[in-house]
């Protein structure tokens, strides 16, 4: 009889144990997804902040220069927060190249910042030849791709 009670309460005690044990996984690991997710929400965030439109007029021959052999295009933050205007906060692809930043320069309008509603024009110096071509501009996660033909 007194074997019985110890035998049960043994299994008690080794079942409380492995329950404290896995609950203090459970809490450790609960806690590690949370702070993730928080940091990932404040990424979306300024992504879905974030938003570009070209307003450049393909059509109009102002993209392409000859002479200087530059592509230009006229970039609009139609988002709802300040952009980074400087050449390590855009990156500029040219008919699917990627072009290095010092190889093209980002410049604000009308304004000291890259704030909602202004427009920066993006000077890249790249010769292309003629044909269809295509000038794509990344800000953040916000991509916006531009067809002209020279």
């Amino acid at each position: 009889m007194a074997s019985t009670s110890v035998s049960t309460l043994v299994i008690f005690i080794a079942a409380v144990s492995i329950a404290a044990a896995v609950s203090g996984v459970m809490v450790t690991t609960v806690g590690d997804i949370a702070n993730s997710v928080d940091e990932r929400g404040g990424d979306v965030a300024a992504d879905i902040d974030t938003d570009i439109e070209i307003i450049s007029d393909p059509g109009s021959g102002a993209v392409y220069d000859d002479s200087q052999e530059e592509v230009t295009v006229l970039v609009k933050n139609t988002g709802r927060r300040t952009v980074q205007a400087r050449s390590s906060a855009v990156e500029v692809l040219v008919d699917g190249r990627y072009v290095p930043p010092s190889a093209y320069d980002v410049t604000v309008l009308d304004s000291d910042a890259w704030h909602t509603g202004t427009v920066a024009r993006v000077v890249v110096n790249e010769s292309v030849t003629a044909g269809d071509h295509r000038v794509t501009v990344v800000v953040d996660s916000e991509r916006e791709t531009l067809r002209f033909r020279t």
